[in-house]
């Protein structure tokens, strides 16, 4: 592939005959049933290429894009050329989108490779759009990934004795709010992919920005790490004292979403909102939100479930790609269990989704199904 983007790159697209090696042509599928280094097999090769960039974010597409010389405003001879025409565009250094450049590369091949697996019938339902990425490529579990879950704490006056260190049965966890979540998402993320390299922490102890997958767990009221990314969102969680809701509140929609409560004030359902973001490092951060500790929860269980946290990511993953997203869905206490919707089957109550950094717009609305919801007056 970095010999594939030098000069002209995909504008020649007979490129690739030159710089793949037959060992990727063959895995790339480029010689099924067509002679060598005929037409058919550049058609093939260039069309496998640009299926795996069409998968990519926005940003990542963008540079991709400009690198194999597709983008026709940047169209150049050679590859610093291309690169530095888009730095113009940007306003940020060459060396800016050669590192974004690179980054967009390797996150192609991994794309490449992934969709390479699958057997020959799951590739063309793959191709065709019938087939969505699989959970451990949609939570970016790749072998050797660092995961980071920074989970929420408890305030420091609401903490029992033995959550200090200085107490002599000191328990570590006992800080922790939103334990349920943080264990179901290490269990789940273990069962997926057993390579990964997680570690937990709160939000008070946690410094470190190099982890490729960043979980934040809790909203905002008790977790710091959460409110870093507010500034980034199109939501807030309105903050009220101990024992009271912090509803959801859209300003751009003029929406305000809270739990549901019967008459006697039972719990009947509560919101789960889960965001995804890529930052320009490379990181894809993972917001997991509700109202109350019921909805954090069923953001992770929405898109973790075996069977039907598959389907859901398969329809997100539809629905945005490889985009932002923030997806609210309902989630109910029945007893001991937790039920969400397969999305797949139920539609969510609201997405909303970016290109890059555009603002987030309005992919799905059935805001108006929820009984808790106001809207502002116009």
């Amino acid at each position: 592939m970095l010999r594939l983007r030098k000069g002209a790159a995909l504008a020649r697209p007979t490129s690739v005959l030159t710089a793949l090696t037959p060992e990727v042509r063959a895995h790339l599928g480029g010689s099924r049933g067509d002679a060598l280094d005929s037409a058919e097999e550049v058609g093939r090769l260039v069309a496998a290429i640009e299926r795996g960039v069409a998968q990519l974010s926005a940003d990542q597409r963008a540079h991709v894009e400009v690198d194999f010389n597709l983008d026709g405003e940047h169209e150049h001879p050679t590859l610093t050329e291309r690169q530095e025409s888009l730095a113009q565009k940007l306003g940020c250094a060459a060396k800016t989108v050669r590192r974004r450049a690179d980054q967009a590369l390797e996150t192609l091949v991994y794309v490449l490779l992934a969709e390479q697996q699958a057997t020959d019938e799951q590739l063309v339902e793959a191709l065709a759009g019938t087939t969505g990425a699989s959970l451990p490529t949609f939570w970016r579990l790749m072998a050797g990934a660092r995961v980071d879950i920074v989970c929420s704490e408890i305030p420091e006056d609401e903490r029992p004795e033995y959550a200090t260190p200085a107490d002599r049965n000191y328990l570590r966890y006992a800080k922790f709010a939103d334990l349920d979540t943080l264990i179901y998402l290490r269990t789940r993320f273990a069962q997926l992919s057993p390579d990964v390299v997680v570690r937990d922490f709160a939000p008070s102890e946690y410094y470190d920005t190099q982890a490729d997958v960043l979980c934040v767990v809790g909203g905002p009221p008790w977790n710091a790490t959460f409110r870093e990314f507010l500034p980034m969102l199109p939501f807030y969680f309105e903050p009220h004292a101990l024992g009271e809701d912090d509803p959801l509140v859209l300003p751009a929609l003029g929406l305000t979403i809270g739990p549901h409560w019967t008459a006697k004030q039972e719990l009947l359902q509560d919101l789960a909102v889960l965001t995804r973001l890529t930052l320009a490092n490379g990181t894809t951060v993972f917001l997991f939100g509700g109202c109350l500790t019921l909805g954090v929860l069923g953001a992770a269980r929405c898109l973790l479930e075996p069977d039907r946290g598959s389907r859901s990511a398969d329809y997100i993953t539809d629905l945005v790609g490889l985009d932002d997203f923030v997806l609210v869905t309902e989630a109910r206490r029945v007893g001991a269990l937790i039920d969400v919707p397969d999305l797949s089957a139920v539609e969510p109550l609201l997405v909303l989704a970016r290109t890059a950094n555009d603002p987030f717009t309005v992919v799905v609305d059935n805001t108006i199904r929820y009984p808790a919801t106001s809207r502002a007056s116009s």
